[in-house]
């Protein structure tokens, strides 16, 4: 009998140490996304112009097979971005406008010059405001939703500028692969679906464009 009921008191306490550490990793969810504000601004986000990603790997040297063009991870990305600005209430001025108002004027994007894009951004289009970034990785899944052998794996950075100026307020940094269900359940049910399929590459950094978004201050707003 005595047995018995330290046996019970020891699987209780099991239960109750497990349903604190579910509990607490719960709780304290690591960051989809890391970001970091460096200065306030109101009415920052009147008006965002979405100026074209650039790549910062080179798919044509890149052993994996998953890898994807870089010109078009950086389009996709891109689009992402203006896109879940759109769908969030922003007004967006998409990132082709940009490029043919360069165009116009006999000019070649500058896609790395905040101050050049800010300038035009603000002068055609009233924007207070232009998002630049770069793709560092784009891994396809290698599999199906229902299994992969390896998950899709994204990576890329987002830096919002005031227009005009180009100065930078914002910075908003998505690194991930997906995780199992198995190997981590609090992220993985956060993931769409719950967790119960395998995202392609293209739902990751689109869930990652969405959350660098909405992690934008309030101070910017």
């Amino acid at each position: 009998m005595v047995a018995v009921v330290g046996m019970t008191r020891r699987l209780h306490l099991a239960a109750v140490l497990l349903g604190l550490g579910l509990l607490c990793c719960a709780t304290v969810r690591p960051p989809i996304v890391q970001t970091r504000m460096v200065e306030t601004h109101a009415g920052l986000l009147n008006r965002i112009a979405v100026a074209p990603f650039q790549p910062r790997f080179d798919s044509r040297r890149d052993k994996d097979p998953r890898t994807i063009p870089a010109a078009d991870a950086a389009d996709l990305v891109t689009r992402f971005v203006a896109e879940e600005l759109a769908a969030r209430g922003f007004d967006v001025v998409p990132p082709s406008d940009l490029v043919l108002a360069f165009e116009a004027s006999g000019r070649v994007l500058p896609r790395e010059d905040a101050a050049s894009l800010a300038a035009l951004a603000a002068e055609k289009f009233g924007a207070s405001a232009v998002v630049l970034g770069h793709v560092s990785r784009y891994l396809e899944r290698e599999g199906g939703a229902s299994g992969s052998l390896r998950p899709a794996s994204v990576g890329f950075e987002l830096t919002l500028h005031a227009a005009p100026g180009g100065a930078v307020h914002y910075v908003a940094r998505f690194d991930h692969t997906q995780a199992a269900l198995s190997a981590d359940l609090f992220m993985a049910v956060r993931y769409p679906g719950g967790g119960s399929r395998w995202l392609t590459a293209a739902d990751l950094a689109r869930w990652g464009a969405g959350h660098a978004i909405d992690e934008i201050p309030d101070a910017l707003r």
